[in-house]
């Protein structure tokens, strides 16, 4: 009886940090790519005049400022996001005023306060719902 359980939870500790490593594999994955699009984003965009130090900069924000999110719907919404955002820029389908924002906005200043408020809303949404937090696990 008791070795099962243990088992179980030895299981369900693996599972947990397996799946935490997927999420900083992604998240990696996902950083390494922003950065060497970024390059081609300015040139796309025709942002010559934008530096591409301050542009890293200000991304690198963007994964910093998530980096205390450890829900895994919160953690998985919000990186499937970054992908679409990323995707979205290289197809040229996001306004040049809408990326330009995001390459040139210090996220430390107020701005960051709504990104912010998505952030926790991500988070409620996981742990307020046992439905939402399924649908985003299946999903």
């Amino acid at each position: 009886g008791s070795d099962f359980m243990q088992n179980l939870a030895s299981e369900k500790q693996t599972m947990a940090s397996s799946q935490a490593l997927s999420f900083a594999r992604r998240t990696r994955a996902l950083y390494k790519s922003c950065m060497k699009s970024l390059p081609g984003v300015i040139h796309q965009y025709d942002y010559h005049k934008l530096d591409l130090i301050d542009c890293k900069r200000n991304l690198k924000k963007y994964f910093v400022k998530n980096a205390g999110i450890t829900n895994p719907v919160a953690l998985d919404v919000i990186l499937k996001k970054g992908e679409m955002e990323l995707d979205e820029t290289l197809r040229m389908f996001k306004t040049p005023c809408h990326v330009e924002k995001i390459l040139t906005i210090d996220i430390d200043e107020e701005q960051w306060s709504e990104k912010k408020a998505v952030s926790r809303e991500y988070e409620q949404i996981a742990n307020g719902s046992e439905f939402m937090a399924k649908f985003y696990q299946t999903g």
